[in-house]
Protein backbone atom coordinates (compact mmCIF):
# COMPACT_ATOMS: atom_id res chain seq x y z
CA UNK A 1 0.00 0.00 0.00
CA UNK A 2 0.96 3.59 -0.57
CA UNK A 3 -1.56 5.87 1.10
CA UNK A 4 -4.94 4.58 -0.07
CA UNK A 5 -3.47 3.06 -3.25
CA UNK A 6 -2.60 -0.58 -3.91
CA UNK A 7 0.81 -0.97 -5.53
CA UNK A 8 0.65 -3.55 -8.31
CA UNK A 9 4.12 -3.59 -9.87
CA UNK A 10 7.22 -1.60 -10.81
CA UNK A 11 6.97 0.13 -14.18
CA UNK A 12 10.46 1.59 -14.35
CA UNK A 13 13.30 3.21 -12.48
CA UNK A 14 15.87 5.92 -13.04
CA UNK A 15 18.67 7.67 -11.26
CA UNK A 16 16.36 9.58 -8.94
CA UNK A 17 13.51 7.21 -8.20
CA UNK A 18 10.92 4.65 -9.25
CA UNK A 19 7.61 4.54 -11.10
CA UNK A 20 4.92 2.07 -10.00
CA UNK A 21 1.55 1.02 -11.35
CA UNK A 22 -1.02 1.55 -8.60
CA UNK A 23 -4.78 1.17 -8.16
CA UNK A 24 -6.48 4.13 -6.54
CA UNK A 25 -9.45 4.01 -4.18
CA UNK A 26 -11.59 5.14 -7.12
CA UNK A 27 -10.79 1.89 -8.95
CA UNK A 28 -8.63 3.59 -11.60
CA UNK A 29 -4.99 2.86 -12.43
CA UNK A 30 -2.29 5.50 -12.02
CA UNK A 31 1.46 5.81 -12.39
CA UNK A 32 3.08 6.65 -9.05
CA UNK A 33 6.49 8.30 -9.33
CA UNK A 34 8.56 8.33 -6.14
CA UNK A 35 11.86 10.00 -5.32
CA UNK A 36 14.62 7.94 -3.69
CA UNK A 37 15.03 8.99 -0.07
CA UNK A 38 18.81 8.87 -0.34
CA UNK A 39 18.64 11.35 -3.22
CA UNK A 40 16.71 13.73 -0.98
CA UNK A 41 19.13 13.28 1.89
CA UNK A 42 22.28 13.65 -0.19
CA UNK A 43 21.08 16.56 -2.34
CA UNK A 44 18.10 18.75 -1.44
CA UNK A 45 18.24 20.06 -5.03
CA UNK A 46 16.78 16.75 -6.29
CA UNK A 47 13.80 17.13 -3.98
CA UNK A 48 13.30 20.69 -5.19
CA UNK A 49 13.42 19.58 -8.83
CA UNK A 50 10.95 16.79 -8.09
CA UNK A 51 8.49 19.27 -6.53
CA UNK A 52 9.07 21.61 -9.48
CA UNK A 53 8.08 18.87 -11.94
CA UNK A 54 4.88 18.19 -10.02
CA UNK A 55 3.88 21.84 -9.85
CA UNK A 56 4.58 22.38 -13.54
CA UNK A 57 2.70 19.31 -14.71
CA UNK A 58 -0.34 20.01 -12.54
CA UNK A 59 -0.51 23.49 -14.08
CA UNK A 60 -0.16 22.53 -17.73
CA UNK A 61 -3.06 20.92 -19.60
CA UNK A 62 -2.96 19.49 -23.12
CA UNK A 63 -4.07 16.24 -24.74
CA UNK A 64 -0.42 15.49 -25.56
CA UNK A 65 0.95 16.14 -22.06
CA UNK A 66 0.87 13.42 -19.39
CA UNK A 67 -1.53 14.64 -16.72
CA UNK A 68 -0.57 14.91 -13.05
CA UNK A 69 -3.37 14.44 -10.50
CA UNK A 70 -1.63 14.75 -7.14
CA UNK A 71 1.80 15.34 -5.61
CA UNK A 72 3.31 15.68 -2.18
CA UNK A 73 5.31 13.92 0.50
CA UNK A 74 4.08 10.81 2.29
CA UNK A 75 4.24 11.69 6.00
CA UNK A 76 4.63 8.08 7.16
CA UNK A 77 7.52 7.16 4.87
CA UNK A 78 8.96 10.58 4.09
CA UNK A 79 8.82 9.79 0.37
CA UNK A 80 8.05 12.47 -2.22
CA UNK A 81 5.62 11.33 -4.91
CA UNK A 82 3.71 12.35 -8.03
CA UNK A 83 0.47 10.62 -9.03
CA UNK A 84 0.24 10.67 -12.82
CA UNK A 85 -1.89 9.42 -15.66
CA UNK A 86 -1.01 5.80 -16.44
CA UNK A 87 0.24 5.31 -20.00
CA UNK A 88 -0.19 1.61 -20.90
CA UNK A 89 1.20 2.03 -24.41
CA UNK A 90 4.81 2.29 -23.23
CA UNK A 91 7.42 4.71 -24.55
CA UNK A 92 8.49 5.78 -28.00
CA UNK A 93 11.92 4.36 -27.19
CA UNK A 94 10.33 0.93 -26.61
CA UNK A 95 8.61 1.09 -30.00
CA UNK A 96 11.78 2.06 -31.83
CA UNK A 97 13.77 -0.71 -30.14
CA UNK A 98 11.10 -3.30 -30.93
CA UNK A 99 10.11 -2.25 -34.46
CA UNK A 100 12.91 -0.01 -35.72
CA UNK A 101 12.13 2.81 -38.15
CA UNK A 102 8.51 3.96 -38.26
CA UNK A 103 6.40 4.88 -41.26
CA UNK A 104 6.93 8.47 -42.35
CA UNK A 105 3.29 9.35 -41.67
CA UNK A 106 3.39 7.92 -38.12
CA UNK A 107 6.66 9.69 -37.33
CA UNK A 108 5.36 13.02 -38.61
CA UNK A 109 2.11 12.60 -36.68
CA UNK A 110 3.91 11.91 -33.40
CA UNK A 111 6.39 14.76 -33.88
CA UNK A 112 3.58 17.17 -34.77
CA UNK A 113 1.57 16.32 -31.66
CA UNK A 114 4.60 16.63 -29.38
CA UNK A 115 5.40 19.99 -31.01
CA UNK A 116 1.88 21.13 -30.12
CA UNK A 117 2.40 19.99 -26.52
CA UNK A 118 5.71 21.87 -26.39
CA UNK A 119 3.93 24.96 -27.70
CA UNK A 120 1.70 24.92 -24.60
CA UNK A 121 4.70 24.51 -22.28
CA UNK A 122 6.61 27.27 -24.07
CA UNK A 123 3.57 29.55 -23.98
CA UNK A 124 3.60 29.20 -20.18
CA UNK A 125 7.30 29.95 -20.04
CA UNK A 126 8.60 26.40 -19.64
CA UNK A 127 11.47 24.81 -21.55
CA UNK A 128 11.42 21.01 -21.26
CA UNK A 129 15.17 20.47 -21.85
CA UNK A 130 14.95 16.67 -22.08
CA UNK A 131 12.76 15.86 -25.09
CA UNK A 132 13.63 12.30 -26.16
CA UNK A 133 11.87 9.01 -27.02
CA UNK A 134 12.09 7.86 -23.39
CA UNK A 135 9.88 10.79 -22.38
CA UNK A 136 7.25 10.33 -25.08
CA UNK A 137 4.62 7.85 -23.87
CA UNK A 138 1.45 6.41 -25.40
CA UNK A 139 -2.05 6.25 -23.98
CA UNK A 140 -4.30 3.23 -24.48
CA UNK A 141 -5.75 4.78 -27.64
CA UNK A 142 -2.27 5.44 -29.06
CA UNK A 143 -2.15 9.16 -28.31
CA UNK A 144 1.49 10.26 -27.77
CA UNK A 145 2.12 12.36 -24.68
CA UNK A 146 5.17 14.22 -23.41
CA UNK A 147 6.26 13.45 -19.87
CA UNK A 148 9.02 14.22 -17.37
CA UNK A 149 9.39 17.94 -16.84
CA UNK A 150 11.85 17.23 -14.02
CA UNK A 151 14.67 19.15 -15.67
CA UNK A 152 12.44 21.86 -17.12
CA UNK A 153 13.43 25.49 -16.83
CA UNK A 154 11.11 28.41 -16.19
CA UNK A 155 11.91 31.25 -18.57
CA UNK A 156 9.41 33.70 -17.11
CA UNK A 157 9.34 35.18 -13.65
CA UNK A 158 12.82 34.14 -12.53
CA UNK A 159 14.26 34.40 -9.06
CA UNK A 160 12.10 31.52 -7.78
CA UNK A 161 14.80 28.95 -7.18
CA UNK A 162 14.13 27.05 -10.39
CA UNK A 163 17.19 28.29 -12.25
CA UNK A 164 19.83 25.75 -13.21
CA UNK A 165 23.34 26.10 -11.84
CA UNK A 166 25.61 27.61 -14.46
CA UNK A 167 28.06 25.15 -15.99
CA UNK A 168 25.96 22.07 -15.19
CA UNK A 169 24.77 20.06 -18.21
CA UNK A 170 21.05 19.30 -17.82
CA UNK A 171 19.36 16.89 -20.20
CA UNK A 172 20.46 13.91 -22.30
CA UNK A 173 23.54 14.69 -24.45
CA UNK A 174 22.49 12.49 -27.39
CA UNK A 175 19.43 14.72 -27.96
CA UNK A 176 20.81 18.09 -26.89
CA UNK A 177 21.10 21.14 -29.09
CA UNK A 178 24.70 22.34 -29.48
CA UNK A 179 24.07 25.42 -27.34
CA UNK A 180 22.59 23.23 -24.59
CA UNK A 181 25.68 21.01 -24.51
CA UNK A 182 27.87 24.10 -24.25
CA UNK A 183 25.74 25.86 -21.61
CA UNK A 184 22.40 24.41 -20.53
CA UNK A 185 21.62 27.41 -18.32
CA UNK A 186 21.21 29.83 -21.24
CA UNK A 187 18.84 28.28 -23.78
CA UNK A 188 15.37 28.98 -25.12
CA UNK A 189 12.52 27.13 -26.83
CA UNK A 190 14.66 26.37 -29.86
CA UNK A 191 16.69 23.87 -27.85
CA UNK A 192 13.53 21.76 -27.40
CA UNK A 193 12.86 22.07 -31.14
CA UNK A 194 16.31 20.66 -31.87
CA UNK A 195 15.78 17.73 -29.47
CA UNK A 196 12.42 16.94 -31.06
CA UNK A 197 14.16 16.98 -34.43
CA UNK A 198 16.67 14.38 -33.24
CA UNK A 199 13.79 12.24 -31.96
CA UNK A 200 12.06 12.59 -35.35
CA UNK A 201 15.28 11.57 -37.12
CA UNK A 202 15.41 8.47 -34.90
CA UNK A 203 11.77 7.65 -35.65
CA UNK A 204 12.45 7.84 -39.38
CA UNK A 205 15.70 5.85 -39.39
CA UNK A 206 15.60 3.68 -36.27
CA UNK A 207 18.87 5.22 -35.07
CA UNK A 208 20.01 8.49 -33.58
CA UNK A 209 21.98 10.67 -36.00
CA UNK A 210 24.89 10.65 -33.54
CA UNK A 211 24.66 6.94 -32.76
CA UNK A 212 27.90 5.66 -31.21
CA UNK A 213 29.28 9.11 -30.47
CA UNK A 214 30.80 9.82 -27.07
CA UNK A 215 29.81 12.82 -24.99
CA UNK A 216 33.18 14.40 -25.81
CA UNK A 217 32.61 13.70 -29.50
CA UNK A 218 29.21 15.38 -29.39
CA UNK A 219 30.74 18.31 -27.51
CA UNK A 220 33.36 18.68 -30.26
CA UNK A 221 30.62 18.66 -32.92
CA UNK A 222 28.69 21.26 -30.94
CA UNK A 223 31.71 23.55 -30.85
CA UNK A 224 32.35 23.01 -34.56
CA UNK A 225 28.68 23.45 -35.49
CA UNK A 226 28.37 20.41 -37.77
CA UNK A 227 24.87 19.79 -39.21
CA UNK A 228 23.23 16.39 -38.92
CA UNK A 229 23.44 13.98 -41.88
CA UNK A 230 20.62 14.21 -44.42
CA UNK A 231 17.92 11.80 -43.26
CA UNK A 232 17.46 10.61 -46.86
CA UNK A 233 20.88 8.93 -46.84
CA UNK A 234 19.30 6.31 -44.57
CA UNK A 235 15.65 6.70 -45.60
CA UNK A 236 15.45 7.63 -49.32
CA UNK A 237 11.64 7.61 -49.38
CA UNK A 238 11.47 10.61 -47.03
CA UNK A 239 10.30 13.57 -49.10
CA UNK A 240 12.48 16.60 -49.74
CA UNK A 241 9.94 18.71 -47.81
CA UNK A 242 10.14 16.56 -44.67
CA UNK A 243 13.94 16.37 -44.90
CA UNK A 244 14.08 20.15 -45.25
CA UNK A 245 11.92 20.81 -42.18
CA UNK A 246 13.98 18.30 -40.19
CA UNK A 247 17.16 20.11 -41.23
CA UNK A 248 15.65 23.38 -39.97
CA UNK A 249 14.68 21.82 -36.64
CA UNK A 250 18.22 20.48 -36.20
CA UNK A 251 20.11 23.49 -37.54
CA UNK A 252 23.36 23.86 -35.53
CA UNK A 253 22.66 27.54 -34.86
CA UNK A 254 19.42 28.32 -33.00
CA UNK A 255 18.76 31.42 -35.11
CA UNK A 256 18.26 29.15 -38.14
CA UNK A 257 15.58 27.03 -36.48
CA UNK A 258 11.85 27.78 -36.32
CA UNK A 259 11.31 30.18 -33.44
CA UNK A 260 8.20 28.46 -32.04
CA UNK A 261 6.96 24.90 -31.68
CA UNK A 262 3.66 25.95 -33.24
CA UNK A 263 5.57 26.92 -36.35
CA UNK A 264 7.24 23.48 -36.28
CA UNK A 265 3.85 21.73 -36.11
CA UNK A 266 2.58 23.79 -39.03
CA UNK A 267 5.70 23.14 -41.12
CA UNK A 268 5.51 19.39 -40.44
CA UNK A 269 1.86 19.24 -41.48
CA UNK A 270 2.60 21.13 -44.69
CA UNK A 271 5.69 19.02 -45.41
CA UNK A 272 3.71 15.80 -44.97
CA UNK A 273 1.57 16.75 -47.99
CA UNK A 274 4.43 18.40 -49.90
CA UNK A 275 2.87 21.77 -49.28
CA UNK A 276 6.14 23.66 -48.91
CA UNK A 277 7.99 25.71 -51.49
CA UNK A 278 11.62 24.84 -50.87
CA UNK A 279 14.41 27.41 -51.31
CA UNK A 280 17.08 26.86 -53.92
CA UNK A 281 19.87 27.01 -51.36
CA UNK A 282 20.66 23.91 -49.28
CA UNK A 283 19.99 24.19 -45.52
CA UNK A 284 23.70 24.71 -44.76
CA UNK A 285 23.58 28.01 -46.69
CA UNK A 286 20.49 29.36 -44.94
CA UNK A 287 22.41 31.37 -42.35
CA UNK A 288 24.31 33.49 -44.87
CA UNK A 289 21.30 33.87 -47.15
CA UNK A 290 19.14 34.88 -44.19
CA UNK A 291 21.73 37.47 -43.21
CA UNK A 292 21.94 38.91 -46.74
CA UNK A 293 18.16 39.14 -47.12
CA UNK A 294 17.62 40.96 -43.83
CA UNK A 295 16.47 37.99 -41.75
CA UNK A 296 13.83 36.65 -44.14
CA UNK A 297 13.80 33.22 -42.47
CA UNK A 298 13.15 34.66 -39.02
CA UNK A 299 10.42 36.89 -40.47
CA UNK A 300 8.80 33.88 -42.14
CA UNK A 301 8.70 31.95 -38.87
CA UNK A 302 7.26 34.97 -37.06
CA UNK A 303 4.51 35.30 -39.66
CA UNK A 304 3.65 31.63 -39.19
CA UNK A 305 3.65 32.06 -35.41
CA UNK A 306 1.46 35.17 -35.59
CA UNK A 307 -0.98 33.37 -37.89
CA UNK A 308 -1.22 30.47 -35.41
CA UNK A 309 -1.58 32.80 -32.45
CA UNK A 310 1.58 31.90 -30.54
Amino acid sequence: MFGDCIVERLLGKGGLGFVYLVHGSDGKRYALKTLCTNATENSPEYKQRFAQEANLMMTLRHRNLVRVYDAGEDAERGICYIMMEYMPGGTLKDRIIEHGAMSVSDAISIATQIAEALAIAHFHGVIHRDVKPDNILFAADGTPKLSDLGVAKLIKGGGDGTETMQGVIIGTPAYMAPEQILDSSHIDERADIYSLGVALYEMLTGKRPNHGSTVMGMLAKAVKGDPLPDVRTMRPEVSASVAYVLSLMCAPKPENRPITSRAVADLLVRASVNGLILPDDPPSHLAERNKRKGGWLAKLFRRIADKLGG
